[in-house]
């Protein structure tokens, strides 16, 4: 279904019967370990079992878009809250710490009264399927698409689903991985998130995909590959210092995670955080030789047959 299409069926219905249908949709997806994942389906999308979210889902029909929005698009652990720090600051002017979290402008949950209140321009963001994003936001604005090693993006997300309160999952890292490899997570496939996205973006100038990697290799290279496409001017000294600001070590112990209004109150379990080890491979501690081939076999599938090439 087009992504016109379902605002302008979305559009004629009330909100509260959105959110209903949402919930009156469970789903388990049970692991080879037997522990299940506790998920809502619409519209054959799987989606968390969280009020907050198909609360903000039900209502995304309703958010006015400026002129000056901008999309940050990811998968679930790519990096968004790091690029999130490193776009605003590019925005601003300024490499002071901004105080605002990516979870106010998450609009796969934020209420849609933070979004109308924030003060512009808003890097909106979200791990949605583009079929429920507004057709709007994603013609005449600019849009940031962060890609990681999905090797690297398996261990992530599943440290993020074991932390958390939210997703109760409590099944082993095997398990996980057969999960996602299949698409049974919270906002399905990682390679048809990709896909979908590199078929709407197809010559589209006002799309960039910066990927995780390249931003641990050079940042500095990146913040000015970023203004430049955002089409703002910054100096050398403004992009030393927002490489500075945005070192992971600095971003993990100064920026405030948490805010009550737009994330779900005890998100995460002792010690849970959306921070991690920043590292480019991690994963290597983790996986196994045939984890490794699978999701190689599934790069070559779904990547490189079909023209699409990344620099993980």
């Amino acid at each position: 279904m087009s992504s016109t299409s379902t605002v302008s069926e979305v559009k004629k219905r009330d909100c509260e019967e959105i959110k209903k249908e949402i919930e009156s949709n469970p789903i388990q997806f049970i692991g080879n370990d037997g522990k299940p994942m506790q998920l809502y389906q619409y519209k054959g999308h799987n989606f968390l079992p969280l009020e907050i979210g198909s609360s903000a889902l039900s209502k995304l029909h309703t958010v006015k878009i400026r002129p000056d929005d901008i999309l940050l698009y990811t998968h679930p652990g790519a990096g968004s809250h790091w690029m999130f720090e490193v776009v605003n600051m590019i925005l601003r002017g300024s490499s002071e710490r901004i105080n605002i979290i990516k979870e106010s402008l998450f609009i796969d949950w934020a209420p849609i009264e933070n979004l109308e209140s924030a003060e512009s321009p808003r890097v909106l963001n979200t791990h949605l399927s583009i079929e429920f994003l507004p057709p709007q936001l994603l013609k005449d604005h600019k849009i940031i698409y962060v890609n990681r090693n999905p090797k690297a993006m398996v261990v992530s997300f599943y440290r993020h689903v074991s932390r958390s309160k939210a997703f109760e999952y409590a099944g082993d890292f095997s398990s996980f991985f057969n999960l996602y490899i299949k698409g049974e997570i919270p906002y399905d496939s990682y390679f048809k998130h990709v896909q979908e996205f590199y078929a709407l973006i197809k010559d589209n100038p006002n799309a960039l995909i910066i990927t995780y990697e390249e931003m641990k290799k050079d940042l500095y290279k990146v913040v000015l590959h970023i203004a430049k496409f955002l089409d703002k001017t910054i100096s050398d000294q403004l992009a030393k210092s927002i490489v500075d600001m945005c070192s992971f070590d600095k971003m993990k112990s100064e920026k405030t995670l948490v805010s009550a209004s737009c994330v779900p109150e005890n998100l995460f379990k002792e010690g849970g955080t959306f921070y991690h080890s920043g590292k480019v491979d991690t994963w290597k501690k983790w996986f196994t030789v045939e984890q490794s081939e699978r999701i190689d076999a599934k790069i070559q599938s779904e990547f490189i047959d079909k023209g699409i090439i990344f620099n993980f």
